[in-house]
């Protein structure tokens, strides 16, 4: 009986042990279970910390809003935006072709200025076409041989290549048809020189120059007709001889101006040929004058003035 005794209580004892084994491991699973769940509880930030530790990776730009590229393309340069539009430039830039030159300034007689000739009284009332306003000479004397920017509009197709153009325009339109003889000439010393020619001072119209030729155009009143004529000094003669080639000319329609064409060769043939001069272009000096008649005495207008 004792032995079963100590049988049962040795089973017991083994049943506790065991029960106590179990209560154990149970206990230690569940410490083991709630240590986890403490630690999940308390040691999240400082996993999250050891992951922002790491090298930061790049995020790129979302591609649903692109860049404006029209704002960078079209804003203006700081020059640009400096430099105020309206400001004028002080300098011309190199690249710029250059401005055209400007037409030279016409150069007109005094209005009013028909003289008596001979006297130089001037005249109140002297007939149209008398009165000269300007032509091809300048101040100096100079003559423009060819069409320049002075030539007027309706003479500026009218000479022919190689033709010497000669033009004179007037205050007030010439009669149709003139009531008295009317002369308008042009005389020319082909060489600039005063010592050749007709003698200075041997006719009103050249105080001052030594004229080989007389280019001209007459209205005939008894033949009622305009006559062009062509006249060269003759030393050997001391006079003006006329010339068969007459120049061709014009009276526009406006009655304010003469047109006189003449060919070069011509009349570098005859001066050489009868005065003994060369022609020189670049020398050529002349004068032209109007003349007429008003209150039976014979009345004259010089371009440019005589010199007094």
């Amino acid at each position: 009986m004792i032995m079963r005794e100590y049988r049962e209580f040795e089973a017991q004892q083994r049943a506790r042990t065991v029960r106590l084994a179990s209560v154990g491991v149970i206990g230690f699973l569940v410490l083991c279970i709630a240590g986890v769940m403490l630690a999940r509880t308390f040691w999240p930030a400082s996993s999250k910390l050891a992951v922002s530790t790491s090298t930061p990776t790049a995020v790129a730009l979302p591609t649903s809003t692109p860049m404006p590229t029209a704002v960078l393309t079209n804003v203006p340069e700081q020059t640009e935006a400096l430099a105020p539009t309206e400001a004028p430039t002080l300098s011309p830039s190199p690249t710029l072709s250059p401005l055209p030159e400007p037409s030279p300034t016409p150069v007109f007689d005094l209005q009013g200025d028909v003289e008596v000739y001979g006297s130089g009284a001037l005249v109140e009332g002297a007939p149209g076409g008398v009165d000269i306003r300007s032509a091809n000479v300048d101040l100096d004397l100079r003559l423009s041989l060819q069409p320049d920017e002075r030539v007027p509009v309706e003479l500026a197709q009218w000479a022919s290549e190689g033709e010497l153009l000669l033009w004179l325009s007037f205050y007030d339109p010439i009669p149709d048809p003139p009531p008295v003889l009317t002369d308008w000439v042009f005389v020319l010393d082909v060489d600039g020189d005063a010592a050749t020619g007709r003698p200075v001072g041997t006719a009103q119209i050249n105080p001052d120059l030594g004229y080989e030729a007389a280019i001209g155009v007459s209205y005939n009143d008894t033949r009622g007709a305009y006559e062009g004529y062509f006249l060269v000094w003759d030393p050997a003669r001391s006079a003006l001889v006329g010339r068969p080639d007459a120049p061709r000319f014009v009276v526009t329609e406006s009655r304010t101006l003469i047109g006189l064409a003449l060919p070069l060769e011509t009349l570098t043939q005859a001066i050489q040929g009868t005065a003994g001069v060369a022609f020189v272009p670049e020398d050529v000096r002349g004068r032209t004058a109007a003349q007429s008649s008003a209150g039976g005495q014979k009345v004259i207008d010089f371009y440019p003035d005589r010199p007094e």
